[in-house]
């Protein structure tokens, strides 16, 4: 795992790396290789929580808070089984009918759309609670999904583009 904090020139070529690394080796006992590109500040948790109590509502926000607890500190991630998963659900040969393909330009664009601000939906996926961001590019929009993992903090499961 390697952290790029405050370097955009650092973390889209690193992003680029790991794109390559997870695109040509597939096999199933690879060592696991991992960008932290941004550490929860102050702010985040607070802004999450008011996009939390705008999508649930002031009757079920207060029992969400906990399941969607983000705490300074905690770490967004994007790893090698974050991109092999969106190269291989949503990547140039696999892309739905509804998804444009996510190529390593739009990978470089995450850190970017990872921001409360983009929030557009709280879930549950396999008992795991998962954030969707959603921002508008120039013809298509960039979906990101991360999972909270309580003790490193939110990690990229996968990402999508949408006419």
């Amino acid at each position: 795992m390697v952290a790029i904090l405050n370097d955009s020139f650092a973390l889209t070529g690193a992003i680029g790396e790991l794109h390559a690394y997870a695109t040509t080796n597939r096999e199933s006992d690879r060592l696991r290789r991992g960008i932290v590109f941004r550490v929860v500040e102050e702010w985040e948790p607070h802004a999450i929580r008011q996009k939390l109590w705008s999508y649930f509502g002031p009757k079920s926000a207060p029992s969400q808070v906990n399941k969607f607890a983000v705490n300074v500190g905690h770490m967004h991630i994007i790893d090698d089984s974050g991109v092999s998963h969106t190269q291989s659900r949503h990547g140039p040969r696999e892309a739905a009918d509804h998804d444009l393909a996510v190529t390593l330009a739009e990978f470089k664009k995450i850190p970017e759309v990872v921001n409360p601000r983009y929030i557009v939906e709280f879930s549950i996926a396999k008992g795991m609670p998962r954030i969707v961001y959603r921002k508008f590019f120039d013809g298509f929009s960039l979906v990101v999904v991360e999972e909270l993992q309580y003790k490193a903090g939110l990690l990229v499961k996968t990402a999508y583009r949408q006419k």
